[in-house]
């Protein structure tokens, strides 16, 4: 796993951050057992320092429709007197002053969910103007011998398969990803059907969204193992107890993945003791860069980090750089249905060649998004 340390340079005192609610239309949303977005929502911020430089980060906004507006208003009314004036070197330090100094309120509150994920978007922000300001690229800083980062193609409808995945194979891409766990996809139905479409040396992964109970699970898995799913993603609740993830393990020869819903080094590597071989960080929900990049820093050698995903552009670059920070064992999450703030937002960033997409060369971790299309996506609040 990962083993670069991180040593920036430059201590940089934040001036100010703005919060930037989206919204696209006309987009084509995943199903999903969690229900399907008419829009497309995402919360975008931007932190400046004392000198004018600037950094971008997402935080995960997907859920409810008005998640966006609601976590913006929240730093407009909260973070931002908090976070104005703080100096730091290393992104997670920042982190570490906001916990101590907010999460009582949060927790007080009932919203300590929403806090993560607003640090997580914070943090990425961080990293763009670090990288910016010491005048390198992320894969630069990390001394990475490729740009490039390896991705797989997920959310594929059970309508779209004959259509969508002989098009990402033509994209190089050898691992699909198909939503079940409610009765439209069918469960077993639907991967038996992606297993004719896919090439020999392709894999199918599945993800039911956390809908199943143990027991659920334990028929549903059994029902698609002939198949040889690479993995299933999050076949229990995330606040399962471990000895349900343990006996979920035992019953089956598919390995299982999680993470997307976790909050903590500790709770990902407790679940590594249950079994689970693939971590799923999301960049925009914990930790941010710095989080998943110490989580590989302390994972056992048999367990997979194949970042988690799903919203513009910009949060897209800072997940794919993970994985490529991580290297060849690890895979990033790229939602293969129609989304304009991943495809123009920051412009046509997100190119798919042999599998893999190209990080950015210039200063910085992320594509910044175009103000004439940042304006035009602009969910008022």
């Amino acid at each position: 796993m990962l083993r670069h340390e991180m040593n920036f340079q430059d201590t940089i005192k934040i001036a100010r951050i703005k919060a930037f609610p989206i919204r696209a239309s006309g987009t084509y949303s995943p199903k999903m057992a969690l229900g399907t977005m008419p829009t497309r929502p995402a919360l975008l911020v931007k932190i400046e320092d004392s000198s004018g430089c600037y950094g971008w980060g997402e935080i995960w906004a997907n859920f409810p429709p008005r998640a966006n507006t609601h976590k913006a208003n929240i730093i407009e009314d909260v973070i931002e007197t908090h976070l104005r004036g703080i100096s730091f070197s290393e992104p997670h330090e920042v982190q570490e002053v906001l916990r101590k100094t907010l999460s009582l309120y949060f927790l007080h509150i009932g919203q300590s969910q929403v806090f993560e994920h607003i640090l997580a978007g914070i943090d990425t922000a961080l990293w763009d103007i670090a990288l910016r300001h010491e005048g390198v690229s992320f894969a630069q800083f990390m001394g990475l011998q490729s740009t490039k980062a390896r991705s797989y193609a997920s959310s594929i409808n059970a309508e779209d398969l004959e259509q969508l995945i002989p098009f990402h194979t033509e994209l190089g891409q050898t691992y699909f990803k198909l939503k079940i766990g409610f009765a439209e996809h069918g469960n077993a139905k639907i991967v038996e059907n992606a297993a004719k479409l896919i090439p020999a040396g392709s894999r199918i992964m599945v993800d039911s969204n956390q809908t199943w109970t143990l027991e659920q699970a334990k028929v549903a898995l059994r029902d698609i193992e002939a198949y040889e799913p690479y993995f299933a993603e999050e076949a229990l609740r995330s606040d399962s107890p471990h000895s349900d993830w343990e006996e979920l393990v035992a019953s089956t020869d598919i390995p299982l993945a999680a993470g997307e819903n976790i909050y903590g080094i500790e709770d990902f590597l407790a679940l590594t003791r249950a079994g689970i071989k693939v971590l799923q960080p999301d960049v925009a929900k914990w930790g941010g860069v710095s989080g998943a990049l110490d989580l590989a820093k302390n994972m056992p050698e048999d367990v997979l980090i194949w970042p988690h995903f799903m919203g513009t552009a910009v949060g897209q670059v800072a997940a794919l750089s993970v994985s490529a920070a991580i290297g060849k064992s690890s895979y990033c999450e790229v939602d293969v249905n129609e989304n304009l703030l991943r495809s123009e937002l920051c412009g046509d960033v997100i190119n798919i060649e042999d599998g893999r997409v190209e990080l950015p060369s210039v200063p910085g971790l992320v594509h910044p998004p175009s103000l004439n299309r940042l304006t035009d996506f602009t969910d008022w609040m």
